[in-house]
């Protein structure tokens, strides 16, 4: 009787494992079969080239991001992070600078948003993450990645023309004005 219970109990402790995509140990075919899609975290080098009769670009950063088995995907970064040192972040979050150039003097949080495979080594995504002024902590807006992304195994890339950041001014991201700021080039290598 006792055993008939043991039994029952790893019986369904098994299957509530599998409902929640639980991974067992596995061989290591099919760890590589796991990694073969997005699924899992990347450290990027990210770029804004220079544009012609647009502000200087900010300087190349580091970025994660980790794509999740639903569809989700998170995202954090050295530039517009809380806990990177901004000294443009010393004048407040300034969205219109002198000649009414645009002046991004603010701070971010964590982004969080949604990806889908659009081929056999593609994906699409968006990312959205809260800006803050500098000086005072304000929400004053968001941030909008979008674009698409092509990935191996070990590697992810994109190019400038594949995505699209946006500074959202406004606390209801679905009626803030737009501001884009255009793509950037990115290369990532997933964190192992």
């Amino acid at each position: 009787m006792k055993n008939q219970n043991l039994t029952s109990w790893i019986a369904r402790l098994l299957l509530v494992m599998l409902g929640l995509g639980i991974p067992f140990a596995a061989s290591a075919s099919d760890r590589n079969n796991i990694f073969s899609g997005p699924t899992g975290a990347w450290l990027l080098d990210v770029a804004f080239p220079a544009a012609p009769n647009a502000p200087p670009p900010p300087p190349p950063f580091k970025e994660t991001l980790t794509f999740h088995v639903l569809g989700t995907v998170s995202e954090s970064n050295t530039l517009l992070n809380e806990n990177s040192y901004n000294p443009a972040l010393d004048q407040g979050c300034g969205f219109t600078g002198p000649n009414g150039s645009l002046e991004l003097n603010c701070n971010g949080g964590e982004g969080t948003g949604s990806w889908q495979r659009t081929g056999r080594k593609t994906l699409s995504f968006v990312v959205l993450k809260f800006v803050y002024d500098g000086v005072t902590n304000a929400h004053v807006g968001y941030l909008r990645v979008s674009g698409n992304l092509r990935f191996s195994n070990d590697e992810i890339t994109q190019e400038s023309g594949e995505s699209l950041t946006e500074i959202l001014i406004g606390t209801d991201p679905d009626s803030a004005i737009a501001i884009p700021l255009g793509g950037a080039d990115a290369f990532g290598v997933r964190i192992q």
